[in-house]
């Protein structure tokens, strides 16, 4: 997302608790053409932590993109995260950070969680905020299962 971001010409923060993952963006930014410079940030870390330091700031943005993984243990005192049972905070934390106006998108790679499951869980972490849940898209066909 964050190379798709840059590509449209805008400023990019990519959190992730995967440093190997991390050092690899700005070569696939190069890959695609885009320089990255101090328009780009790479932070290392809890996303949790670190949406709570962002939102502690008083950082804005036009857009904030979740993508996390189905399930990770890490970050947070070794804590197991779950999409299945943790998004709704995620969720919460990331809807501080978008500007009035601005667009939260979410998204799950987790097949066994139903997108009815998935709307409750964003529905809920938007509690309390002036965002509204606009529109839930179930996978796609060609996202496989074993």
């Amino acid at each position: 997302f964050s190379v798709a971001a840059a590509a449209a010409g805008a400023s990019t923060v990519s959190i992730d608790l995967s440093k190997k993952w991390l050092d690899r963006l700005p070569q696939h930014f190069e890959a695609n053409g885009i320089e990255f410079d101090e328009r780009h940030d790479a932070i290392y870390g809890d996303c949790f932590d670190w949406l709570a330091r962002l939102a502690k700031r008083g950082e804005k943005y036009d857009i904030v993109i979740l993508d996390p993984p189905s399930a990770s243990v890490g970050g947070r005192k070794k804590k197991r995260w779950s999409v299945k049972n943790d998004m709704d905070e995620l969720v919460a934390l990331a809807a501080q950070l978008v500007k009035k106006g601005g667009l939260l998108w979410t998204t799950t790679n987790n097949a066994g969680l139903s997108s009815v499951k998935f709307a409750r869980l964003c529905k809920t972490g938007l509690e309390g905020t002036n965002a509204k849940l606009e529109r839930i898209s179930p996978m796609p066909i060609d996202c496989s299962t074993v």
